[in-house]
């Protein structure tokens, strides 16, 4: 399976959102549910200033582009600052949260 994806070519799936993760929406790319991918997961996720990516984990492997601004990502309780231009590669099943 070769594809590729973009955020015009999912322009008609809506935002997500949840009360459990306020501030942050999302788009899935690549996911299970949306293109039978197994193992990956991939999307395009916003946090708004003071947006809150609560302590959670993923069961594929997932990596994070960060393409504006600054947050803090808490690695299973390590605090680092992330910036514009850092990738971020979060092994599957690993606790992770995001805070802007």
């Amino acid at each position: 399976m070769i594809f590729v994806k973009n955020l015009e070519s999912v322009s008609d799936q809506e935002w997500s959102k949840t009360d459990k993760y306020p501030g942050v929406r999302w788009k899935f790319l690549i996911d299970a549910d949306v293109t039978g991918s197994s193992g990956l997961s991939l999307g395009f996720a916003e946090i708004e200033p003071g947006g809150d990516l609560i302590l959670h984990y993923h069961s594929p492997d997932e990596i994070y582009v960060v393409t504006d601004g600054v947050g803090t990502l808490n690695k299973s309780g390590e605090l680092e600052e992330i910036k514009k231009g850092d990738v971020v590669y979060i092994k599957g099943r690993c606790k992770t949260c995001f805070k802007k």
